[in-house]
């Protein structure tokens, strides 16, 4: 199944074969992404436990993708402000 589209930007996906390759993913990120308590989380863990990476798998793999946590400019949010406004219309949203 492949992810829905979304006005979120993220990474490229990556492909992993196994659920061991996922702690090998950006350095050691585990299956649950919330920070630890002990530590100061980073903005890399901040982004991951409010909006979880996306899996599916598509033609026997297994991909994951993160959340994008390079700054947006402002040529980003013109163009994310014109295709919100174009699914708000394409919804009849009011």
């Amino acid at each position: 199944m492949i992810p829905r589209e979304s006005l979120v930007q993220y990474e490229a996906a990556i492909e992993i074969n196994q659920s061991s390759d996922t702690a090998k993913l950006g350095g050691g990120k585990k299956k649950t992404y919330a920070p630890s308590l002990d530590s100061k989380p980073n903005t890399e863990d901040i982004l991951n436990g409010i909006l979880p990476p996306r899996e599916w798998d598509h033609d026997g793999k297994h991909y994951i993708q993160f959340v994008s946590h390079n700054p947006a400019s402002r040529e980003d949010v013109a163009n994310l402000q014109k295709q919100l406004d174009e699914r708000l219309l394409a919804r009849q949203a009011r």
